[in-house]
């Protein structure tokens, strides 16, 4: 390949073959950066990546047809046909990066400023011209141009695995060495196909090109659609265990409760269960508090407690004590912590998170949206779309199964369908929509204040998520009844967390160990439909694993830091034991004791300070009563 004008066609074929790929590639690896969770499978990856290279490709053939021709009969075209490439491949690296900090920056108004830009720009092609112009004249600076444009789409191509990688296995220093030899070795090959040059250079590339695009249309077809399920079980089993997990829950906002909405559907079955109504979550956030749930053990056993911990595999899940006992096992819903890059999949047959497929937010996947947007939908998957994953999986199964669903809603962003909401805003500017990352954590660090109005427009956003849960917790629960499944089944339905309302002058969760976070619905619908019953004593969601699995046989108190609580129903209800939370997400590690019913000691372990609220007497722990009681502290 000679980057001169007398080899014009083939200089402008290799701008065809290096910049559109190249454009594509780099503008995924932005957005795997800016949302790695949605490249979980090879769809989700090369359908947006195939929309992406169309795109590009377009951009290229116009910047050819409008710039590329006229100026090659006066430039050459080899620096110029760089130029222009650079810069179709440098705007759709920067697109997803502007997009992110938009918010950020400064908005450009004044045609002084978009003159400045624009000259810029132009000035920065004029330099990259020039500098193109005096590396084609010499032979090695022509080898290195040449090489620099063939190797620019693998580069790019390599930048998506890396991006992912750091995002998310950061800590894996041998895995992402491993993956820059792959990609240096990579580099090398490609560095000696370039130096071949020639036809044949431009053929292979062109069929990887072709490849890469028609790789999305095979994926659906390489990818087999799960078996139904087959799970047989000894006689005397529950026929199916569901376990349904409502995120940033608080039960005194279900019916009948001071804040309460209406919620038939969880009353339903609460009517028809073992309710524990001075439950408490052994974390105040989503990923040690279920890790907890899912294990049995506490925070402090398991250890996952920070954003990019794995579960243990040596942990017996679950999920995988009920496969032992042969129930096909499901797992589906939405958080971005239960992730199976966390190993929360461990000892599921079908793992879905997110429940359906996360095309993620490049250019591509806009287009696809616009083409149709009830399939690549800009918020996914919502609680209607994990329900009908729920239902469509429970309709599959042909024998005993333990399903587990995990509906995100009402986490914030809080942005219920408007049927939902029962008031009208406060104020001109709010909206159906409350919870932006920026908003929150301007709200936490006290850098933005939120009226009494406001406030209480934002938990009625929180309760309409709480009904728009609920109908679709009916929807699976119509399912079970329709197909005779229900009376038969062991039901558990619990929350991971609570949330703050300014209770204590704070908003959200994760941060302190307060009742507002910790106390949470639990419940268990036993085998044989029949009349519930509450429980006023203090428990935890760390017994959830413990008592199913000696409801199914395998009870094994000493693989679990809580016991069981099929005695609270079974026989004369225990003495309440000590309930232990830990695992903050913000500001520093604390830990919980919760003792004799009624005291509740807090420790914040990095600057030592202590607190001590009589239950009985302060509900709301207002008045901290550790130093006037040093005997309990």
């Amino acid at each position: 390949m000679k980057l001169s004008p007398d080899s014009r066609p083939h200089s402008w074929g290799a701008f065809f073959l290096w910049t559109p790929p190249a454009a594509a590639l780099l503008h995924m690896a932005a957005s795997v950066l800016d949302r790695p969770r949605a490249f979980a499978q090879p769809a989700e990856l090369l359908l947006p990546q195939a929309v992406t290279l169309v795109l590009a490709v377009l951009a290229g053939l116009g910047v050819y047809l409008f710039l590329g021709l006229p100026l090659s009969r006066r430039l050459d075209p080899g620096p110029l046909e760089l130029t222009l490439g650079g810069a179709i491949v440098l705007l759709f690296g920067l697109l997803q990066p502007i997009e992110a900090l938009g918010g950020s920056l400064p908005a450009i108004h004044t045609p002084i400023l978009w003159t400045l830009l624009l000259g810029l720009c132009l000035s920065l092609l004029g330099v990259a011209y020039l500098g193109g112009q005096r590396l084609a004249a010499s032979p090695l600076g022509n080898a290195l141009l040449r090489s620099f444009l063939f190797c620019l789409p693998w580069g790019a191509a390599a930048l998506v695995p890396v991006a992912w990688w750091a995002n998310y296995r950061a800590e894996g220093l041998v895995g992402l060495l491993g993956l820059a030899l792959l990609g240096a070795l990579g580099l090398a090959a490609w560095v000696a196909l370039a130096r071949r040059g020639g036809p044949r250079s431009f053929a292979s590339l062109a069929v990887l090109y072709v490849l890469v695009l028609g790789a999305p249309a095979l994926a659906p077809w390489l990818r087999k659609a799960p078996a139904p399920g087959r799970g047989e079980v000894a006689a005397g089993l529950p026929r199916s265990v569901i376990l349904l997990t409502v995120d940033t829950l608080r039960p005194d906002f279900l019916s009948g409760r001071e804040a309460g909405v209406a919620t038939p559907a969880i009353d339903s079955l609460l009517a028809d269960s073992v309710v524990f109504e001075n439950a408490r979550s052994a974390a105040p956030w989503t990923k040690p508090a279920l890790a907890t749930i899912l294990t049995g053990l506490s925070p402090l056993v398991h250890g996952t407690t920070s954003k990019r911990v794995r579960l243990p595999e040596e942990i017996e899940t679950l999920a995988e004590t009920l496969r032992g006992k042969g129930y096909r096992t499901g797992g589906l819903g939405f958080n971005v912590h239960l992730e199976p890059l966390f190993n929360f999949h461990q000892g599921f047959d079908d793992y879905a998170f997110p429940a359906r497929m996360d095309y993620g937010i490049g250019l591509g996947v806009k287009l696809l949206r616009r083409w149709k947007p009830d399939r690549y939908p800009e918020l996914f998957p919502s609680t209607e779309a994990i329900g009908d994953a729920a239902v469509d999986w429970i309709e599959r199964q042909e024998g005993a199964f333990f399903l587990w669903v995990h509906i995100l809603d009402p986490h914030w962003p809080y942005a219920p369908p408007a049927h939902f909401v029962d008031e009208a805003p406060p104020r001109h500017g709010l909206g159906l929509f409350w919870g932006d990352p920026d908003t929150v954590t301007n709200v936490q660090a006290g850098r933005q204040h939120v009226g009494d109005e406001d406030r209480e427009w934002v938990r009625e956003l929180y309760r309409g998520e709480i009904r728009y849960a609920d109908e679709n917790i009916g929807r699976i629960l119509d399912l079970l009844r329709e197909k005779g499944l229900y009376d038969d089944s062991l039901i558990v339905f619990a929350s991971d967390h609570g949330e703050e309302f300014w209770e204590h002058g704070n908003y959200e969760h994760g941060h302190t160990l307060f009742d507002e976070v910790l106390r949470v619905p639990l419940a268990f619908k036993l085998p044989g439909k029949g009349p519930g019953r509450t429980s006023d004593h203090p428990v935890s969601t760390e017994s959830l694993t413990p008592t199913i699995a000696d409801l199914v046989g395998e009870a094994r108190p000493e693989r679990y830091s809580s016991p069981s609580l099929r005695p609270y129903w079974e026989g004369p209800e225990p003495e309440p034991e000590a309930l232990l939370a830990t695992g903050t997400f913000y500001h520093g590690e604390k830990v919980m004791l919760l003792f004799d019913g009624r005291w509740k000691f807090i420790e914040e372990w990095d600057t030592k300070r202590r607190y001590l609220y009589d239950l009985e007497t302060d509900p709301e722990e207002l008045v901290s009563l550790a130093a006037s009681r040093p005997d309990l502290v």
